[in-house]
């Protein structure tokens, strides 16, 4: 008989929504499908109607005239992740051929450092795999492989065969993960909990007759009634240490579960053979608290990771497009589906869905997800808006500036998962030592035994025990993944996006921070201070430059801004020269504006007094000149503070900037900065960078534009302000997304305080077990305490690193509201 399809008539636990079959009543696995849950019937039915709908295939189960057959329970069927369409969800190609690809996976299932270290090592030794990093708090396996040599299903594979359930990556996989793996924690804790406490209350009674008097047939009543207490905490709470302990085994790569299943199943068979014996010690009690103790610490850990990854901002699935401007026309679209230049609706009360520019309309946006600050910012017409911020009381009309893929929201997000999968120099060098260092527990462990074997019979096995469990290899292991990962966290809620953790170890071996002038130490907001009009009609001739710039994205570009509701003149065959200016065609005249050098070619220039301190922007024609702009910017308000704070630390400071030196030496002067250079070139800027290094400086260079991003990748370390061009921002160690220098002091700040928590952490972990190990071994810890001891130990790492959200950013300045570029195809001018 064929399976039966899904009706909304069909209750929705009865069948699978995806396959048909009967799901098991104790089964509460589902998904949601088009705004409802529906029930499933295993994990592989799961995993596949989660691709099916990561995809953005769900007619498919509307269309559908017959059921697909139930994913195999034991051998998960992976193979629709070799799709190339599927596998472009979650993976990137690495090369022009998309031969290498760099995938990322969600893994269910981690919950220590060895976990992480038996998944890279297992994969790793699979042909065309070229590198693996897992990243434990998010539970984010990051891929590099060749598709040429293996296929992505049998990655998946080998880590099913593991023990570990994978699926392609995503917030919502990641948090439904978590949040499982939450459920059963709890559920196993509850019940060690309650057998703990029955447990112990009949130990205290069989402590208390060894020395008042018991007769035996009680103290065999006690001891039953604990072994039928004790066996469900050991069989259904411990199972979690016993399914590691054996795939780690497997692998060959013993892991912290090991010491500890050894240490639960040698308690319980000692108790069973004593109970049936009737010899004199059974240790029940030690079973249930080693069971409880672990398990909360672990539930404790999780219930952080969760913390830390609930920062997620859901954007909507679909946005208003205006079809016809003027009556309200509109259509709902995927946003997968929107364009540059499309224009949206968005009412009060939505979240923004998409980065663009406001054409209409005025209101209050809460930009929290990018700069944690919960109080509003205006927005008008002109203002840029970031998907992801919240309209609160107007409506806008939004042209769409960047397609759904490539928002800054987006782009935050995956600089976040780079960040969080890069492993610090110490994080692999610890994992390396707490492989050995279970090995090397379980040594301790037997050698304690035979010594107190000879010397105290009585207390040898309870010494033992007391060696491996006592031991944490985790606490090593997780103190500099949990430290970076509470700092990139409270860096992201500042509006602060680090690349690689590897950032914030390097940052205090930095000898000079250069700087930019335009748009990094001033506002780069330039406003024309005065004009010179050598034709009449000034009218005409401002909307020509403004038809010029409007094309680019230099902050010089905002001074020629016109509303969007004046006419400006169609331009052709634009050119854009980095540093120096615009060229085009408009009316079939050719025009130029920018430096005066770059206008000279097509009309000569009359000698004019040059501004000493201020930016010149000429405007010429194929007939002779047209207008001479005088530009000025004004100072952030902040740079006086940072420029001392970075002073104080011992940094030097300098200004490279391709403006007049008269120009850059007036910034400099009111800084307070002897080191400055104006009218340079990239190509001088970055011979500057060459000469800094060669004399043995570490490099931080911040910078805006988008000369600026060859500078910014030749630097050791690099800033890029959150109105920088895509270009600079890509080769940016930090992406700034609150557009002021105070958050250049809060990375300084938080840098500094995680290096301090890292070495607490370390020192911690260290002499906790370099202390616990050797007293446990003469028998100075009796088990509940070692049990307790090995829980503390880990936890005090992870909340010891959770410190770290207390910090004071280092400035006191104001933060500014975000002021990002509108981010157009044709890149910035000027220079």
């Amino acid at each position: 008989m064929s399976k039966p399809l899904f009706h909304e008539s069909d209750k929705v636990d009865k069948y699978c929504y995806h396959c048909g079959e009967n799901v098991p009543a104790s089964l509460t696995l589902s998904i949601e499908i088009e705004g409802k849950q529906r029930a499933m019937c295993c994990r592989g039915c799961l995993a596949v109607a989660q691709c099916i709908l990561g995809s953005g295939l769900n007619d498919y189960y509307r269309f559908r005239s017959d059921n697909p057959a139930t994913p195999d329970s034991r051998d998960e069927d992976y193979s629709l992740y070799d799709n190339p369409g599927v596998l472009a969800d979650f993976s990137h190609a690495l090369d022009d051929s998309g031969t290498r690809q760099e995938s990322r996976l969600s893994v269910a299932g981690l919950h220590c450092a060895a976990c992480a270290w038996l998944i890279e090592n297992r994969l790793q030794r699979l042909p065309g795999i070229e590198s693996v990093s897992v990243h434990l708090q998010n539970a984010l396996v990051t891929i590099r492989w060749r598709r040429d040599e293996i296929k992505m299903s049998e990655i998946m594979i080998a880590i099913h065969q593991l023990g570990y359930q994978a699926l392609p990556y995503s917030p919502a996989n990641r948090d439904q993960h978590l949040q499982e793996e939450l459920d059963g924690l709890l559920r196993r804790l509850g019940l060690a909990g309650i057998g703990m406490m029955q447990v112990g209350m009949v130990a205290i009674g069989l402590y208390a007759g060894d020395f008042q008097g018991m007769d035996d047939t009680t103290r065999n009543l006690l001891r039953y009634f604990s072994l039928a207490v004790a066996t469900p905490v050991l069989l259904y709470s411990a199972q979690p240490f016993f399914r590691g302990a054996w795939r780690s085994l497997k692998a060959g790569q013993p892991g912290m579960d090991v010491p500890v299943s050894l240490a639960l199943v040698a308690a319980f068979t000692a108790s069973v053979l004593a109970t049936l014996q009737q010899q004199e010690h059974v240790y029940f009690d030690t079973v249930s608290m080693f069971t409880f103790f672990l398990l909360l610490s672990r539930y404790l850990q999780a219930k952080v990771r969760q913390t830390q990854t609930s920062n997620t901002v859901l954007l909507p699935l679909a946005a208003r497009k205006i079809t016809q401007a003027g009556d309200n026309s509109y259509q709902w679209l995927p946003l997968k589906d929107l364009q540059r230049g499309d224009i949206i609706s968005v009412v009060p009360g939505e979240t923004i869905p998409i980065d663009g520019r406001v054409l209409r309309g005025q209101s209050s946006v809460e930009t929290s997800a990018f700069n944690g600050e919960f109080l509003p910012v205006q927005v008008a017409i002109g203002s840029t808006v970031l998907a992801g911020s919240g309209n609160i009381d107007g409506s806008l009309d939004i042209e769409v500036t960047a397609t759904a893929s490539q928002s800054s929201i987006v782009q935050m997000e995956a600089l976040l998962e780079q960040a969080h999968a890069a492993k610090p120099k110490f994080a692999q060098l610890a994992d390396r030592l707490a492989s050995h260092f279970v090995s090397a527990v379980i040594l301790l462990a037997l050698a304690s035994y035979l010594y107190w074997l000879q010397h105290s019979p009585e207390q040898a096995f309870i010494i033992a025990l007391s060696v491996l469990v006592v031991s944490c290899p985790c606490a090593l292991s997780l103190a500099t993944p949990t430290t970076f990962t509470a700092a990139v966290s409270s860096l992201r809620r500042d509006g602060i996006v680090l690349r690689s953790t590897q950032t914030l170890e390097a940052l205090h071996k930095v000898d000079r921070v250069i700087f930019d002038k335009t748009g990094t130490l001033t506002l780069g907001k330039p406003h024309i201070q005065s004009s010179h009009y050598y034709q009449d009609n000034h009218e005409q001739i401002m909307r020509i430059a403004a038809a010029l710039e409007q094309h680019s994205n230099h902050p010089v570009a905002e001074a020629f801004r016109r509303p969007s509701n004046i006419d400006l003149p169609e331009v052709h065959k634009l050119s854009i020269y980095a540093g120096e200016g615009i060229a085009a065609n408009i009316d079939g005249e050719s025009y130029r504006i920018g430096q005066g050098g770059f206008c000279i070619p097509l009309a000569d220039l009359p000698s004019l007094e040059q501004e000493a301190n201020n930016t010149e922007v000429y405007l010429v024609s194929s007939k002779g000149p047209l207008a001479r702009f005088i530009l000025e910017d004004s100072l952030r308000p902040e740079a006086a503070a940072l420029v001392s704070e970075i002073r104080d630390q011992g940094i030097a400071i300098t200004i490279l900037s391709g403006d007049k030196n008269q120009a850059v030496a007036k910034i400099a002067n009111t800084l307070n900065i002897p080191d400055y250079h104006g009218e340079f070139s990239a190509a001088a800027k970055l011979e500057a960078i060459h000469r800094y290094q060669a004399a043995g400086e570490r490099v931080l260079m911040v910078g805006d534009g988008i000369n600026d991003a060859p500078i910014l990748s030749a630097a050791d370390m690099s800033i890029a302000m959150s109105s920088a061009s895509a270009l600079t921002r890509n080769q940016a160690d930090v992406s700034l997304l609150d557009n002021s220098l105070s958050a250049v002091s809060t990375l300084f700040a938080t840098a500094k305080r995680s290096r301090r928590l890292l070495k607490e952490n370390i020192g911690w972990a260290l002499l906790y077990n370099l202390t616990s190990l050797p007293l446990a071994a003469v028998g100075l810890v009796p088990p509940w305490l070692a049990a307790i001891g090995m829980s503390t130990s880990s936890l005090v790492v992870v909340l010891n690193a959770l410190r770290i959200k207390g910090k004071a950013n280092l400035s006191d300045s104001k933060k500014l509201p975000i002021q990002a570029p509108v981010k157009t195809s044709v890149e910035n001018a000027h220079g």
